[in-house]
């Protein structure tokens, strides 16, 4: 019994840390404290950039997108944990103010979700990788079909 309601604890802390980890960065721009939670190895996969990042580069990321959006805000829709993973269902939501990754802004408010996979280890994110509903983003940018690139001049400029 004291296994199974520590496993369960465990599954909690790990499911909070990962909302955590969302509400720090893409809701509030807090890199800083977001830091403490995620491994010196920390690895951040997105689909729509078709790329690993380290931590930094991640928050610089985040950061060029949340600087895009106005209004912006990610909302946790689902978590489900199981061992030392978690996986989030998201939605994201704002209106696009400056270009980003070949989308051009818009008046619309601008709404998709997102799931992530984490790996967590001895309390820390060590991987996450994120899936983009990028049909629906392009559907409602009214974006061509073609590769979006992340331009890294773009990053520093933020």
């Amino acid at each position: 019994m004291s296994n199974e309601i520590d496993n369960n604890k465990r599954l909690e802390e790990n499911k909070k840390l990962a909302e955590k980890f969302i509400e720090l960065t893409w809701n509030q721009g807090r890199f800083n404290l977001a830091r403490n939670l995620v491994r010196r190895d920390f690895n951040y996969q997105v689909s729509l950039l078709n790329r690993t990042f380290g931590y930094d580069l991640a928050a610089q990321v985040i950061q060029m997108i949340r600087n895009s959006m106005e209004d912006f805000e990610v909302m946790v829709e689902e978590v489900i944990a199981e061992g030392d993973k978690v996986v989030t269902q998201s939605s994201f939501c704002g209106t696009l103010v400056k270009p980003m990754f070949g989308f051009q802004p818009g008046k619309n408010l601008v709404t998709f979700s997102a799931v992530s996979f984490w790996q967590i280890k001895k309390g820390q994110i060590q991987n996450l990788n994120t899936l983009l509903d990028t049909a629906e983003l392009m559907r409602q940018m009214h974006h061509e079909t073609k590769d979006l690139e992340l331009d890294l001049a773009e990053l520093e400029s933020c």
